[in-house]
């Protein structure tokens, strides 16, 4: 094999590998629980992304000050602000942030307040699988590997 055509293949590999690396999103993710905290950024991370994990309404508005995520994992039951609250002031400071709101299983669909700054809910408890599904049919954009 000539010189030429080896470096070629070596471009073209190096290219395929490029593209099929994993891609991150940046995940503000706001759960009072710790052990769910943990597992969800745990799987998050995994799964190539970025995750800032608070466990109050406070700890994200301060986190948002300093950090600009593409998507945020919240909690509807947070100490102090609830959740849709904090939806919707996440969203005041980022116009273009997705918020996923993460419900109480035991808290009634028609009881839940409807919000302009939530764009999908999940029931917990839940499967990653699910949150993946979540993900994907909302069609995120990853940003670029570092």
């Amino acid at each position: 094999m000539e010189t030429g055509d080896h470096t070629k293949k070596l471009e073209t590999a190096a290219r395929t590998i490029a593209q099929s690396g994993p891609k991150h999103r940046s995940v503000l993710l706001v759960e009072s629980d710790p052990d769910l905290q943990w597992s969800l950024a745990r799987m998050l991370t995994v799964n190539g992304n970025r995750v800032v994990g608070t466990s109050s309404g406070e700890g994200a508005l301060a986190v948002i000050e300093q950090w600009d995520p593409e998507l945020a994992l919240v909690s509807s039951s947070l100490p102090g602000i609830a959740g849709v609250e904090v939806a919707r002031k996440l969203r005041a400071e980022n116009p273009d942030l997705l918020v996923i709101l993460m419900d109480d299983a035991d808290l009634e669909p028609e009881t839940r307040e409807a919000s302009p700054a939530v764009a999908a809910r999940l029931a917990k408890p839940f499967r990653f699988e699910a949150l993946r599904a979540l993900l994907d049919s909302l069609q995120l954009t990853p940003a670029p590997a570092e």
